[in-house]
């Protein structure tokens, strides 16, 4: 089989691999890297599990290794604040978190991984500090661990050590960027809420050009706050009218993460467009330092979603505020398919294969490229499982029935979907019958990207209502913005029947989940970067070089994580250290041998001995890791 395999291959190279021009003289054929690292970042963002608000610059909320079914809660942080945005992960080691608790208190704090904290932003004071508006902007980090991040008024940058590099001026007090982004030409900013786009030079703060103003209008005008929103210190009282209208779309003409193609270098944005009934995609150009628009396309009203670049880079995903998910393509923002179903206030996530997941009511996979629900994961049986059905006579309760409801962002990873869940019963509340979801329990699912299956789920201290980050070392960050634990606590508690009010003020803060088995997470980890190997080298017969570069890219990131984690099941008695030994010894090699198959990918034309090369390293890459499993295996 092995001799077949080699015959086929020399002779896909004999007849493809070398193209003739015109004259007859060899053409090369180039592996396009889609102008992402192996990490799948564009070069300027930080080489780290998750960089940014959405991951990367496209949006993808993404994470290209696996991350476990099984976790425990490693430790809290920031208990008694909001956290809206997830922590992000620094090349360094650190997590840097951001909350909104008002003057006199930080709002920009670093931890290392065990959950120390290191070191924060200087107190607000005046103006001039750092503003608690800065909880609406998740910091973005670049390759050298340097720290961007927004509040009220300016936009700062600060050293993995927590000294101030530069501060710049908004174009507007009082007006903040939802969050930030590094375009792939390596400056940094992002849109205002009232739609002015404004980029820096990453290394003085100084304006990389003229501020291209949208020319939309603001969304429609909030009704009014919810009863309870944040009370009892979780946010500053003074921004929480302006954090409600933008996590509920509503006032402001943007209020998103804007995505970047890495390709193009085109940036894309959800914004209101000239009334509240109307939305629109842009897809901006950065030519000369002058922004430009190159296209609006129509959506649902509101200022919908934040944006995701598909991995081909052909598509443009979004839901509007309607509740309908659409894709664009990518260079002319025509509509290709639009479907229903979609989160609210929740951006698409895009898959390794990928599919799109978004959800309201339930979690959704759909066709890139058709819109099609591939599945529907509902999680009322989960829900039923930890809580009680209630008499429908129960007042403001709609049926009594336990209900599941996905809540915040999804996050996709090599082998399985992460999603918060909140488990609880519909209300109903006068004295107009409005509804909204009681929250019982929350926890973190992990579900089968194949169909939707649930393999674990995790409880945890409050609501999320955000996004999941993920590092190669199988754990998991994530925030709790408290919205329907603080509402349901001070503002209904007194109007619930017993059974219905929640027990405690909420939590807030933000988790970080570690594996339930560091030992599981090694082997789950070599298994996957095993697959890949194999996926890369049934690859090269086919002629297909660029999806054996996209594998041992993958592979190569994994086997770095898979190698960390292995020491540390020796120190929590999972695995005894010669075995250990022995395991990372057999990763490394596994490593080495899909680094040395990417080095002859990435040529620009490899030769036939080169790619034969190729093949073996993987042969010895595959029969490491089954070397390195074995001893994993429990």
């Amino acid at each position: 089989m092995r001799s077949a395999l080699l015959i086929c291959l020399a002779f896909w190279l004999i007849i493809d691999l070398a193209p003739t021009g015109a004259a007859g003289a060899p053409v090369a054929v180039a592996v396009p890297t889609g102008g992402l690292t192996d990490w799948g970042h564009t070069p300027f963002y930080a080489q780290t599990g998750w960089a940014g608000a959405h991951r990367d610059g496209r949006n993808s909320d993404f994470v290209p290794f696996v991350v476990p079914a099984a976790n425990q809660v490693a430790w809290t942080a920031l208990d008694g604040l909001a956290i809206l945005p997830a922590p992000v992960l620094g090349p360094e080691g650190q997590l840097y978190a951001v909350s909104g608790g008002g003057p006199g208190t930080r709002h920009l704090h670093a931890f290392d991984r065990a959950g120390n904290l290191l070191w924060q932003s200087e107190p607000e004071l005046s103006p001039a500090d750092l503003d608690s508006l800065a909880a609406l902007s998740s910091p973005t980090l670049d390759r050298q661990g340097n720290i961007y991040l927004g509040d009220g008024n300016q936009f700062w940058s600060f050293a993995p050590d927590g000294t101030v590099r530069w501060v710049a001026d908004l174009p507007e007090a009082g007006v903040p960027m939802a969050s930030s982004i590094i375009t792939p030409q390596g400056l940094v900013g992002g849109i205002t809420l009232n739609g002015k786009v404004v980029l820096f030079d990453r290394a003085d703060g100084s304006l990389a050009g003229p501020v291209l103003d949208l020319p939309g209008g603001p969304g429609q005008p909030a009704t009014g706050l919810p009863p309870g929103l944040w009370a009892g210190g979780l946010m500053d009282p003074a921004i929480i009218p302006m954090v409600h209208d933008v996590l509920f779309g509503f006032g402001f003409e943007v209020i998103n993460t804007p995505a970047a193609h890495p390709q193009s270098g085109r940036l894309y944005i959800t914004a209101t467009g000239a009334t509240p009934a109307e939305g629109v995609l842009y897809g901006l150009s950065l030519v000369g330092g002058a922004l430009a628009i190159d296209f609006a396309a129509p959506m649902g009203g509101g200022s919908g979603t934040s944006p995701a670049v598909s991995f081909d880079g052909a598509r443009v995903y979004a839901a509007d505020g309607l509740g309908v998910m659409r894709a664009f393509d990518a260079a002319t923002g025509a509509e290709i398919w639009a479907a229903g179903g979609a989160g609210l206030a929740t951006s698409p996530t895009v898959g390794p294969d990928e599919t799109v997941y978004t959800g309201s009511d339930e979690l959704l996979a759909l066709d890139p490229t058709t819109g099609a629900v591939l599945w529907g994961q509902a999680f009322d049986d989960l829900a039923a499982d930890f809580l009680p059905a209630l008499p429908p006579d129960t007042p403001y309760v709609a049926t009594g029935l336990p209900v599941g409801r996905p809540d915040g962002v999804v996050t996709a990873s090599a082998d399985r979907v992460l999603v918060v869940v909140v488990l609880g019963y519909d209300l109903v509340l006068p004295p107009n019958g409005a509804t909204m979801l009681w929250p019982g329990l929350t926890g973190l699912a992990a579900v089968d990207p194949e169909d939707g299956a649930l393999q674990g789920f995790t409880l945890l201290q409050d609501t999320n209502e955000g996004v999941i980050s993920a590092d190669p070392d199988g754990s998991v960050a994530l925030g709790h913005a408290a919205v329907l634990s603080s509402i349901v606590y001070y503002g209904l508690n007194p109007i619930l029947p017993p059974e219905l009010q929640l027990p405690g003020p909420p939590a807030g803060g933000f988790s970080v989940l570690a594996p339930a088995s560091q030992r599981a997470q090694a082997a789950e980890g070599a298994g996957w970067a095993r697959e890949l190997a194999v996926s890369a080298e049934s690859a090269l017969p086919d002629g297909d070089l660029a999806a054996a570069f996209t594998a041992v890219r993958r592979g190569r990131v994994q086997l770095e994580a898979t190698a960390r984690t292995i020491p540390v099941a020796v120190a929590q008695g999972e695995l005894d250290p010669a075995t250990a030994a022995a395991a990372r010894y057999r990763v490394r090699q596994g490593y080495i041998g899909l680094l040395q198959a990417r080095a002859v990918l990435a040529q620009p034309a490899p030769s036939l001995p080169a790619l034969l090369w190729a093949d073996a390293r993987l042969q010895g890459a595959i029969a490491a890791l089954d070397a390195a499993l074995a001893l994993l295996a429990p």
